[in-house]
């Protein structure tokens, strides 16, 4: 009798250790990566393009296999557009032992907020945040783009050196991101070239009326004018240049070379130069095919945050490949890549984890950009 019980124990035991066996198989075939997004409050536009850009790159993903045979789950924690909200969901994040990876704010003070819990839980934190301070002495935090302190040293050395303009005016808006551009572009003009620009204007955020600042430059021998404002301010400011005769090159940041800003200010913007790490018409045909994907699903043109963002699967996906799928691996592996080609930019990590490490220069004609040069870091 104790024979055929034996038997049945074992076989009993066998089963159990073979559902346990898949259970476990089956547990390790997906990966866990987290996303910390603004998916309320003011900015909740810019969090549905985080999440559209991760959704559409995690569905690309996992048609094609996943990660080495393993499907990525995602799992998304609302900052609610606060600084407070940023740390709680951040929290929420590295706190999950099976967390690999986060996808982070794309604002810097929400990243600044998120820094210390991310360095010492020690968990791969990818960025579209511009400001330097964010991967300053940081291990774990990786910039999907280019810093600004690479922006305004680009800009400083194009009206300098290629266009050989001396005789310059910043105009900005006076928020925090335009601001700390502005001045950081007038130290560059002022330690490198020892050139103090004739104007230095600002104005207040959704301000309409550029003509006071525009003024100053009418009646000074301006050369040229760097322009960093908001997305909304573009129109306005190119039309009022154009009606008050002003005829010096303008050199912008992206914001003003949206197709909203070119279809509002129309004439205006001709021979506009904008400086930018994307612009889905300059891409090259390859990316071009992403970029009438996204058209596709979502009924509009992908902008740089939708490009940062679905890249930034890609990276932590190749990253994992390389290095394993794991947070230590992760980190190894986003400092092994060399060149990843995404859909916005080639990308290698420095000893400072700036992705990219260039920006293009377009000329707005008829309501169109076309390439003028590339500047690369040196």
């Amino acid at each position: 009798m104790m024979k055929p019980i034996r038997l049945v124990i074992l076989s009993l035991l066998t089963c159990f250790l073979m559902v346990s066996g898949t259970r476990l198989w089956a547990e390790q075939k997906s990966i866990k990566i987290g996303v910390q997004a603004p998916l309320s409050g003011e900015r909740a536009p810019i969090g549905r393009i985080i999440k559209n850009s991760v959704e559409m790159a995690v569905e690309d993903l996992n048609k094609k296999g996943g990660i080495n045979g393993a499907s990525l789950e995602v799992v998304y924690e609302d900052d609610q557009d606060t600084e407070q909200g940023a740390v709680e969901a951040i929290k929420k994040l590295v706190q999950d032992p099976q967390m690999v990876a986060v996808i982070g704010e794309l604002f810097s003070r929400f990243v600044m907020a998120s820094k210390d819990l991310v360095e010492q839980q020690g968990i791969p934190y990818l960025t579209g945040g511009t400001s330097p301070r964010t991967t300053e002495n940081a291990k774990w935090i990786f910039r999907v783009g280019a810093s600004d302190s690479l922006l305004t040293n680009l800009i400083a050395r194009y009206v300098v050196e290629d266009l050989k303009l001396k005789n310059l005016a910043v105009l900005h808006d006076s928020t925090g991101i335009h601001n700390t551009r502005a001045e950081m572009v007038v130290k560059i003009l002022q330690e490198r070239y020892g050139i103090t620009p004739l104007v230095r204007e600002s104005w207040k955020p959704g301000d309409k009326d550029f003509k006071p600042q525009l003024e100053k430059v009418k009646s000074s021998p301006v050369q040229a004018i760097i322009a960093l404002g908001e997305t909304a301010e573009g129109g306005p400011f190119l039309k009022q240049v154009k009606a008050l005769g002003i005829q010096v090159p303008i050199v912008a940041h992206r914001d003003f070379g949206v197709k909203k800003v070119l279809e509002e200010a129309g004439e205006a913007a001709n021979g506009v130069l904008i400086v930018t790490e994307y612009m889905p018409a300059l891409q090259e045909p390859q990316r071009q095919v992403w970029t009438m994907d996204y058209q596709k699903r979502y009924g509009t043109e992908p902008n740089v945050i939708a490009a940062q963002y679905f890249d930034a699967v890609l990276l932590l996906a190749e990253a994992a490949k390389k290095g394993g799928a794991n947070r230590e691996g992760i980190k190894t592996g986003l400092k092994q890549l060399k060149g990843f080609p995404g859909v916005m930019a080639d990308y290698t990590f420095d000893e400072k984890n700036n992705g990219v490490h260039r920006f293009y220069v377009a000329r707005i004609e008829g309501g169109k950009p076309t390439l003028v040069t590339v500047l690369e870091e040196k």
